[in-house]
C-alpha cells in the first residue's frame, strides 16, 4: 500500500467525494482506509461508503473488504476493478493474512501458460471465502504451511506480490490435482516449467519434507517421465526414507494399476498431456 499523510493544513478539505479516485491516483496512492479517507473529507467515518457510492457505481473504486478502498485506474475501469495481481498484497495485509500466490495463478508467472487460469489462486494462512471483484475471481485456499514454503517477491504495477518459487508451485500443482484441473492439466503445467527452467532439485526435496510423501512420490514419476529434469535421485532417496503405504497416481481414479517401484506409486491411469 503506498502510504501518504493526509494534511489538514493544505487544500485536502477542499477536496470533493467526486474527485477521490483521481486525486489518490495524481498522489500515487494505489489505496487507502476508511479512517483515511474519512479525513481526507472531513466527515464521519460512517459518512464514506455513502460518499463513495457514485464513484463505485462509476468503476472509479472498489472496497474489496472492509475499510479499503482502491482507485480504479482508468485503463481498467470497463473491468470494474484492477488486475487481481495489482491488489492482492494490499487486500491480505489489509485483512492481516500472510499468502502466497499459488498454483495456476503461480505457474503463469512462472511462463507455464499453457491454459490461462480463469481465476486468481492464493494460499492464505486462514480461511477466507472465495471472492470475484470486477473480473477476478479469486479462490482463497487455506494452507498451514505458508511460512515453511520457499516464496519468490514478484513486482507489479503498484508493489511485490508473494509468489510461490518454482519448486513450491511444482509440489503444489502435484499435492492438489483437484485445484489444477486434474492430472492431465497437471502434467501439462509440470513439463511447462520444467521447460522454462531447471527446478532445483535440492530445494525440491527439501522442501517436500512439508508435504505429504505421496505428492513428492507423484512430481518425482511425473518429472522422470514427462520431462527431461536432471538429478532426480535426491527426491527419489527423500521418498525412500519417509515408509509408508504404496501411493497413487490420480486421487480421483480408482486405486488399481501397475506399480512403479521407483516411486512406490501405482498407475492408477493412463496420463495424456497435450502441451
Amino acid at each position: 500500500m503506498n502510504n501518504f499523510l493526509v494534511n489538514k493544513n493544505s487544500n485536502n478539505e477542499n477536496l470533493k467525494a467526486s474527485d477521490v479516485s483521481k486525486w489518490l491516483l495524481a498522489h500515487g496512492a494505489t489505496s487507502i482506509t476508511t479512517d483515511k479517507l474519512a479525513a481526507l473529507l472531513d466527515v464521519p467515518k460512517n459518512h464514506v461508503p455513502q460518499r463513495m457510492m457514485p464513484l463505485r457505481r462509476r468503476s472509479e473504486i472498489i472496497s474489496p473488504a472492509n475499510g479499503l478502498w482502491i482507485p480504479i485506474p482508468p485503463e481498467y475501469m470497463t473491468w470494474g476493478a484492477p488486475p487481481a495481481i495489482d491488489f492482492v498484497d494490499t487486500l491480505l495485509r489489509h485483512l492481516k493474512t500472510d499468502y502466497y500466490v499459488g498454483w495456476l495463478s503461480a505457474a503463469e508467472i512462472h511462463g507455464a501458460s499453457h491454459h490461462a487460469p480463469q481465476v486468481f489462486q492464493v494460499a492464505t494462512s486462514r480461511s477466507l471465502r472465495s471472492k470475484t471483484v470486477g473480473r477476478s475471481k479469486f479462490q482463497f485456499y487455506h494452507r498451514e504451511h505458508i511460512k515453511q514454503v520457499s516464496l519468490v517477491k514478484v513486482e507489479t504495477k503498484t508493489g511485490m506480490v508473494s509468489v510461490s518459487c518454482r519448486e513450491t508451485t511444482l509440489l503444489d500443482i502435484a499435492n492438489d490435482i483437484g485445484i489444477v484441473g486434474g492430472i492431465n492439466n497437471a502434467t501439462n503445467l509440470i513439463i511447462e516449467m520444467c521447460e522454462n527452467e531447471n527446478p532445483d532439485i535440492d530445494l525440491l526435496a527439501k522442501l517436500s519434507e512439508i508435504y505429504p510423501v505421496t505428492t513428492a512420490r507423484r512430481l518425482g514419476y511425473l518429472m522422470e517421465f514427462f520431462t527431461s529434469a536432471p538429478r532426480l535421485e535426491k527426491l527419489e532417496e527423500h521418498c525412500e526414507g519417509r515408509k509408508t503405504a504404496v501411493s497413487i497416481l490420480d486421487p480421483q481414479a480408482p486405486p488399481i494399476g501397475k506399480l512403479n517401484t521407483r516411486w512406490n506409486i501405482k498407475i492408477n491411469r493412463e496420463v495424456s498431456p497435450d502441451v
